[in-house]
């Protein structure tokens, strides 16, 4: 039986027979949106069955993210009452784009509950359009700019740009991320403190660090909601340890996806977009306009050499390195 029969049979099982018996649902309005745009009832209803038949299991009827089947689920459904989303394709926070939402559904998150639904354009249109009438967000607001990717500056020198990212992950401040202060870092002691002073000028020491465990931090996700499907209880997340975790926008090279083969160009490019416009209602900003473009792009190189080695010997090795350095 395949994941999609599953939900539809959890569904059926949990409540999903009785809604036929119940009072036929309200006829819906159009929807007016904070960009000037109007969505005809028909898409919204059209969009409501949609919902009903794929949705309401995980994300329940109000949209709150408290399905029938959504217990026990990590991460939680998305609450869409929120009106937040982790990779809308803008800066973090703000309104997503018609085309983002399209491609979670289109695709899902890999390394989530959240499936891909090979499901008819014309269904995936209306069900993104009935999403917005769970928040009055999308009446109050427009989408937000659409960060655009621009080009790689490293092409040909791939080994020059994975060295340039180790700097940039690891260390804070001139121009680089440090992102290693959220998420876990990949370097020896060592070596990290060799790396900090050779691009801050500063000596560091870490002996009685420990940069390679990471502490759950606080999201938008709700794992409780009240009876209007507000949340009152949030979910704590570990960020992504990149050698151990599945990044949830970043599918396996050689994977198909959406018809076409994920190369590592377009692995690259998906590790731009996730790290430019960083993930909505987590501690991971946006990076677009923060660090120099060069800069960005090395990160993506070499977070990509990371995601690599997940489920591999060397990265294993490296893993038992790092944790285990006397030995």
């Amino acid at each position: 039986m395949n994941a999609r029969r599953v939900v539809l049979t959890v569904w059926l099982a949990l409540g999903g027979v009785a809604a036929g018996c119940s009072a036929p649902a309200p006829k819906l309005e159009s929807l007016k949106l904070g960009d000037g745009r109007t969505v005809a009832a028909e898409t919204l209803t059209r969009g409501r069955d949609v919902y009903t038949y794929y949705c309401v299991s995980c994300h329940g009827e109000r949209g709150d993210g408290q399905g029938p089947a959504a217990v026990g689920m990590r991460p939680p459904p998305r609450n869409f009452r929120q009106g937040l989303f982790k990779f809308g394709g803008v800066a973090a926070g703000e309104v997503p784009t018609d085309e983002a939402l399209k491609r979670t559904v289109r695709r899902g998150l890999h390394g989530t509950p959240m499936l891909p639904w090979d499901v008819p354009a014309a269904d995936v249109e209306a069900v993104v359009q009935y999403l917005k009438t769970f928040s009055p967000r999308w009446s109050q607001e427009a989408p937000g700019q659409p960060l655009e990717v621009s080009a790689d500056p490293w092409k040909g020198r791939e080994a020059e740009a994975v060295e340039r990212g180790k700097a940039v992950y690891h260390v804070a401040g001139a121009g680089h991320a440090g992102c290693s202060g959220c998420h876990v870092a990949y370097l020896p002691k060592p070596e990290l403190e060799a790396l900090t002073e050779q691009v801050t000028k500063r000596k560091v020491d870490l002996s009685k660090a420990d940069p390679y465990t990471a502490l759950a931090r606080d999201t938008d996700y709700s794992v409780a909601v009240d009876d209007k499907g507000e949340p009152t209880q949030m979910a704590k997340v570990l960020p992504p340890d990149f050698l151990v975790h599945r990044v949830r926008t970043v599918w396996p090279l050689g994977a198909m996806v959406e018809g076409a083969e994920y190369t590592p160009e377009r692995q690259r490019e998906e590790l731009y977009r996730v790290i430019s416009a960083g993930v909505g209602g987590a501690a991971m900003p946006t990076w677009k306009g923060a660090i120099p473009e060069e800069n960005l792009w090395a990160l993506a190189y070499y977070v990509q050499t990371l995601v690599n080695q997940r489920d591999t010997a060397e990265g294993r090795a490296l893993k038992q390195r790092l944790l285990n350095p006397a030995k």
